[in-house]
């Protein structure tokens, strides 16, 4: 039986025996850190061309500039100031807002390794609970929060949505978006979304990242990383400062990142770009667009069940390799690494602008589009008189030689082909007077998600495969018509309408806000194939209202409440049935299921001191129609179905505590989460007899929702010497719904040694930098990949024997690995 993957599977890899991974690691360090800038040349011409204009605009003009330069000044000496007293070193932000809020800062992502993605940014916030896939950055991260997983979690930059609607989670594609040097800041709002984010998919809340803004001088950066796994990354900025005195400016940036595979084999690479150009028209109003593409490729690699894991660490027999193999075999094609290669090209634009009309009213608008290519590539052995596509049985000419025979066997590619489109525009009116604000706007979104996966020839002795978009290479069948495995189209179209009003009392010191967000949505899926052809559509409407409170009762103290609603729609995608090629049985079913709908509360209190800085967060959290993926039966055949799950009830808190400067060299940081969740229902599940029983889940742990969480983090300067250190405590988590099979507490670790140098030359801030993690170079495992219904047999509530389902599988921490960089800004 399948098991239930959380995300589809990443490139990672695995040495098979302990003393061949010694061995490797040995060598690495042996080799040491080699670290080398490279910059062939740089030339930027920035012209302006001024037109006379009256000594009146000229005058005006004059007056406007220095108090630009006035600003620039005033915002330098404060940089400059409070530099240092960033809480944490960067790990916490003072927040104001009626809600939690867990944000690190630039002072912090800079100490990182320039290769970690977003999610292993936020790692040591409380809320979050992360595993990382491989120490590349290339194959990003899962995300689960307060007990809710990467699915239930939206994902903001700049104010666009990030895979909305999409098949997977956007804690696939986030790293995909930004170049960690371009983050100025993360903001972690677990639980709630602002009303105007136009996200419908965070019942967990939303991660929203900030770009720095380009600069108003003309300059850069560059720098050149290397380490373990014979990893190496390039980075290269341009800021055009301001052009003129047209008060646009601008940056654009190139990243190169490669690295071998930390376990099997195969290599990763991602070559990215972002570009930002920012016009601002006074001093309320601007227009922003930010532009970004990227192009990645990496192999794909096994994850292991707790059995198999156990027996390869302690160099025992393993009933399946952690690992792709390296080499070809015709009659097992799908275990060569080779043919489980991923690529991924994306594009993505967008245009906040904001206009203020007066000093009341304000007007914005944010469009935005973007467009996925994603090709994942995988095989299999077919017989030629048992291909199927959907429920119809096509014949297909495996080897060429004009015969179809059931004594013919091929290994045969297959190739994932997708292409999502998402394109959007939010508006809002807003305004500001006395003791009143607030603003009520629209969002539209259209999203598309179109797959094919047509079946190819490849070399049986080789295993060589075509390349992707090769037509001339792809199965036929007699008609003439490509052989596909899976041909559909699932679409959406989002209507939004959202007010919300904020009275303050008491001389600003209490606030209520109130607001309501409605959200319409039509999901339509298509299946393509000739056997299962069909369409099918549902309409889904959800109000989402919301409420807080917010007393600053002292001005280092301050109380808060706040409560909303929100919905889930499943995927489009997930409206359609999918077929095993080998034997035309359903394998996925498509769910016609009701959206899931969450109620959200929370109580905090903040202190803001001179040296001290607190944050607790107690929470309450109730789902209704839980949408999961279970194991199910249709026409006799067990399939995976998304279906309605029952409800949920998640209790906890979190706390973070963390100082300023102490003793002009130290800044800790604290963080910890208590999460009491429970199952609401009793899951469906079949008998052994066919039947229909019900698993006893009721009052059982959600699986993959540690119980407890901690981190401990510290900043220390010395003159031009800085460290950052961390450790992180993630207590057990279930990995069946019956808790019956569980991935055991682990810790996770980072160190940072950094050194500024002196200015040299046009070098202004040459640094050097070593990024560590795994210091202890454990070999254990890291995240739940996989799940599935109960790891033994055991009885339902009506007394019927129920089988083990399917055996989880789990995701291998990477191992010891560091990365060394140089870099200057110039």
């Amino acid at each position: 039986m399948p098991s239930h993957p959380i995300a589809c599977p990443r490139n990672i890899t695995f040495y098979q025996t302990d003393s061949a991974r010694r061995d490797v690691l040995v060598s690495d360090r042996k080799k040491g850190l080699i670290t080398a800038m490279f910059l062939s040349g740089l030339l930027l011409s920035v012209t302006a061309n001024a037109s006379d204009k009256k000594h009146a605009n000229q005058t005006k003009h004059a007056e406007k500039m220095a108090r630009q330069e006035k600003a620039r000044a005033e915002e330098a000496i404060n940089v400059r100031g409070s530099h240092r007293q960033a809480p944490g070193g960067g790990m916490m932000r003072v927040e104001t807002a009626a809600r939690s809020i867990q944000t690190v800062t630039q002072d912090y992502i800079a100490t990182q390794s320039p290769t970690a993605s977003p999610l292993d940014l936020i790692r040591n916030l409380p809320s979050v609970n992360i595993t990382t896939y491989d120490p590349s950055g290339n194959e990003g991260s899962f995300i689960s929060s307060r007990g809710l997983y990467d699915n239930d979690i939206g994902l903001l930059i700049n104010g666009m949505p990030v895979a909305n609607g999409a098949t997977a989670s956007a804690s696939m594609f986030i790293q995909y978006y930004i170049d960690t040097n371009n983050i100025s800041s993360e903001s972690m709002t677990p639980g709630s979304i602002s009303v105007e984010d136009p996200l419908t998919s965070a019942a967990g809340g939303a991660l929203s990242i900030t770009t720095r803004a380009p600069a108003q001088k003309f300059g850069g950066t560059i720098s050149g990383s290397y380490g373990t796994f014979n990893s190496f990354r390039q980075f290269l900025r341009v800021d055009s400062g301001e052009i003129g005195h047209s008060g646009v400016t601008s940056y654009l940036s190139l990243s190169h990142t490669r690295s071998d595979a930390w376990r099997g084999s195969g290599n990763s690479d991602r070559k990215h770009l972002d570009f930002q150009i920012r016009k601002t028209i006074g001093e309320r109003s601007s227009v922003d667009f930010f532009l970004g593409y990227n192009h990645s490729h990496y192999y794909a690699n096994r994850y292991p069940t707790m059995a198999n894991f156990q027996n390869d660490k302690h160099g025992r027999p393993v009933t399946t390799p952690l690992n792709y193999t390296a080499d070809f075999d015709a009659a097992s094609p799908a275990n060569y690494y080779g043919v489980r290669g991923t690529d991924r090209d994306q594009f993505y634009a967008s245009l906040p602008m904001k206009f203020a009309l007066n000093n009341i009213f304000s007007l914005n608008f944010v469009p935005y589009y973007q467009r996925a290519e994603i090709t994942q590539n995988s095989a299999s052995r077919l017989q030629e008189t048992r291909t199927y596509s959907g429920t119809q049985s096509l014949p297909i000419d495996l080897n060429g030689d004009g015969v179809i025979s059931s004594a013919t066997r091929s290994a045969v590619s297959s190739n994932a082909i997708s292409l999502n489109q998402q394109g959007g525009i939010l508006a809002s009116l807003h305004w500001s007077w006395h003791n009143n604000e607030g603003q009520i706007g629209y969002w539209h979104e259209d999203n598309s998600y179109l797959l094919r996966t047509p079946m190819s020839q490849m070399n049986q002795i080789t295993g060589a495969t075509p390349a992707d978009t090769d037509v001339s290479s792809y199965y036929r069948t007699r008609r003439g018509d490509i052989y596909y495995s899976t041909n559909y189209l699932g679409s959406y179209h989002l209507n939004s309408g959202f007010i919300e009003d904020t009275a303050y009392f008491l001389n600003r010191k209490m606030s209520v806000t109130a607001g309501l967000k409605v959200v319409a949505m039509t999901l339509t899926g298509q299946d393509y194939l000739p056997s299962t052809a069909s369409k099918s559509s549902t309409t889904m409407v959800s109000p989402t209202p919301r409420f807080s409170w917010s007393y600053n009762f002292n001005p280092r103290h301050q109380l808060y409440i706040n409560a909303e609603g929100d919905f889930r729609a499943i995927s489009p995608a997930n409206l359609i049935s999918r077929y095993s090629t080998s034997t035309g049985n359903m394998t996925t079913s498509g769910a016609g299921v009701k959206p899931q709908y969450s109620i959200k509360e929370e109580l905090g209190y903040r202190y803001t001191g001179n040296i001290f800085i607190a944050d607790l967060a107690v929470f309450n959290v109730n789902v209704s129609n839980r949408l999961l993926s279970l194991n199910t039966f249709s026409n006799d055949v067990q399939v995976s179905q998304t279906v309605n799950a029952g409800g949920e009830t998640i209790r906890g808190v979190d706390i973070m505590l963390s100082t300023r400067l102490l003793y002009n060299r130290f800044r800790p940081y604290v963080s910890f989460e208590y999460l009491h969740a429970t199952m609401d229902n009793n899951l469906s599940a079949i008998t052994t007899s066919g039947g229909i029983d019900y698993l006893r889940t009721k009052g059982k742990t959600p699986i993959i929702t540690p119980t407890i969480m901690g981190s401990v983090g510290l900043t220390y300067e010395e003159g031009p010497f800085f460290m950052n250190a961390s450790l992180h405590y993630t207590g057990k988590q279930y990995s069946t719904f019956m808790n019956d099979q569980a991935l055991p507490h682990y810790f996770t670790n980072s160190l940072t040694f950094g050194y500024h140098f002196p200015k040299f030359f046009i070098a202004k801030s040459p640094t050097f930098k070593l990024n560590f993690a795994n210091l202890t170079g454990q070999n254990k495992l890291g995240g739940v990949y996989g799940f599935s219904n109960n790891a033994r047999a055991t009885t339902g509530v009506y007394g019927n024997a129920i089988s083990a389902d399917s055996t989880p599988t789990y995701t291998p921490s990477p191992s010891f690995n560091m990365m060394g960089t140089i870099s200057t800004s110039f």
